[in-house]
């Protein structure tokens, strides 16, 4: 008997011994591992679930944003409404406080109730976490020498036994604020919507340009016109630092394609920019549109590495540009009337010298084989005849000297426009069954894509677009769909059934088709090469 009672003695002291060493065993792998700790020492609010404080369970477009936060220094996700970025990134910055003494986070966001609402939310975190790992600091047992938390309405504070302490600051934007961001972590909540968010950027920069500069994650969902989005273009484009992340909508699985075709109904106007399914629905302008026709299922060819049939008459179109960027695109027209056009390459230059431009377009017309393609017109802007203050040339000179012949393009705006409208509007056969655009993309027209939901209205005139929108790939189409034949009433009536590519027309008339272009000019001289 006195054997068994020293036993469950000695059992009784090992057993806080054990349990200790069982603690210390999790927060190692937690330190370690950023992903265990979030789903295992994290709780987060969720409205949609039975119970305040919920166990953050990644899903898995979560787990990799949140494995790219580890890795890369400055990132921007780009993301459809609710799915839990904010929650995920703030998470990040407690596990960077909790492991790291003297550790520093400052938070980004438009007003002041938001950045409240931020430091409530770490304040949340930290508040769940497991008692044997950190305490309130007002709350502490007496005798208790690990880590305790305090905080105000604008900051929160871990302080580390014997060390420096780690901190998170919650800021409003405003054009002083850049001048904060010597913290280890920056967290730009809702980016785009920031004001003076390029000022910011800006006075902060020389910190986190630093060889040891701060780690910086910008978060938002798509806004026109905004920096956010000169940022994440640049991303995409390479152009810049960050590593570009996007979330569509599906990235929460608990959404289902009949959720989402409800959020449509709810939202007519704004359902691709709140939640969208690709990066360019994300910039999308909904109402005030100017191509409210544009829409992704008719107008891109998705078929990958699509080229055109052997059937096809290739042309190119051109708007000039150095500093205001250029566009050159490489379009498919099929035989026909009317004729179906594919946009199937572009060359979208920033900072480029007519020179580097022309060898770059010569460069790029090749067929999957190599072979050099030769294009029947290049139509271009009117401004390319220009002469060049610096040079003496035009821009239309430098690339004939390269073996690129240029036509001068018809830059009517209001017809343009119009003809644009038309050959971008989704036609109905003689049963009023829709049928694809006259004029439609391959992936290979990114910008072209990216940019058609993104342009809006001019407030003085909607017939134009608005100065404020990128729109070189709209204006290069414009040019030329306004060098191919009027389109009539009937064109947008026609028997025939979509099989998902461009129809194949019965023949080609070149002698009919050359009539109708006479007005271009002397077709014969207009080959691709000189």
């Amino acid at each position: 008997m006195s054997k068994k009672k020293n036993l469950n003695k000695l059992m009784s002291q090992l057993k806080p011994q054990a349990s200790e060493l069982k603690n210390k065993i999790k927060a190692e792998r937690w330190r370690r591992n950023v992903q265990a700790f979030t789903e295992e020492a994290v709780k987060i609010e969720d409205r949609d679930q039975v119970g305040l404080a919920i166990p953050f369970k990644l899903w898995p477009a979560q787990s990799n944003v949140i494995s790219t936060f580890l890795t890369e220094r400055l990132t921007i996700v780009l993301k459809a409404r609710q799915l839990g970025l904010t929650w995920l990134a703030l998470s990040y910055a407690v596990w960077e406080m909790v492991f790291k003494a003297g550790f520093s986070a400052i938070a980004l966001s438009k007003r002041e109730l938001d950045s409240k609402e931020l430091v409530r939310r770490v304040e949340f975190i930290l508040r769940y976490m497991p008692s044997w790992m950190i305490r309130e600091k007002q709350h502490k047992p007496k005798g208790w020498k690990g880590l305790v938390w305090h905080s105000t309405s604008l900051s929160v504070t871990v302080e580390h036994p014997g060390q420096e302490a780690a901190w998170f600051q919650s800021l409003t934007a405003s054009k002083d604020s850049g001048r904060s961001f010597t913290a280890s972590l920056v967290i730009l909540d809702e980016w785009a919507f920031q004001p003076f968010a390029e000022d910011i950027y800006s006075a902060a920069y020389p910190a986190i340009n630093r060889p040891e500069g701060g780690q910086v994650i910008g978060l938002s969902t798509g806004r026109r016109g905004t920096f956010f989005e000169n940022v994440w273009n640049g991303a995409i484009n390479k152009e810049n630092s960050f590593i570009p992340i996007f979330l569509s909508w599906r990235s929460d699985p608990r959404r289902t394609e009949e959720w989402h075709e409800k959020t449509k109904t709810d939202l007519p106007n704004t359902y691709r920019a709140e939640y969208p399914e690709t990066m360019e629905d994300a910039f999308t302008v909904g109402e005030g549109a100017f191509f409210p026709e544009w829409d992704p299922d008719w107008h891109i060819i998705d078929t990958p590495g699509w080229y055109p049939p052997p059937e096809c008459q290739l042309h190119g179109a051109y708007d000039p540009g150095y500093g205001s960027r250029a566009c050159f695109k490489w379009y498919a027209v099929f035989p026909g009337k009317p004729s179906q056009m594919v946009g199937y390459r572009e060359y979208y230059p920033h900072h480029v010298a007519d020179p580097e431009q022309a060898k770059t377009i010569i460069d790029m017309s090749k067929d999957p084989r190599g072979n050099q393609e030769s294009l029947l017109t290049i139509i271009a802007d009117p401004s390319a005849w220009n002469k060049q203050s610096g040079t003496g040339q035009s821009t239309a000179e430098v690339f004939s000297e390269h073996g690129l012949t240029l036509l001068r393009g018809d830059n009517d705006l209001s017809n343009g426009w119009r003809r644009l409208h038309q050959w971008l509007a989704i036609r109905y056969d003689n049963e009023r069954n829709p049928m694809p655009p006259l004029l439609r993309f391959t992936r290979g027209c990114a910008n072209t894509i990216r940019t058609y939901p993104a342009c809006e209205q001019n407030t003085t005139n909607p017939d134009d677009i608005s100065s404020k929108s990128e729109h070189h790939p709209q204006d290069t189409d414009r040019y030329f769909v306004m060098s191919r034949p009027e389109l009539s009433d009937s064109d947008f009536l026609l028997a025939g059934s979509y099989r998902g590519q461009p129809t194949e027309p019965e023949s080609f008339d070149e002698e009919e088709y050359r009539d109708e272009m006479d007005d271009a000019g002397d077709l014969e001289s207009l080959t691709f090469y000189s």
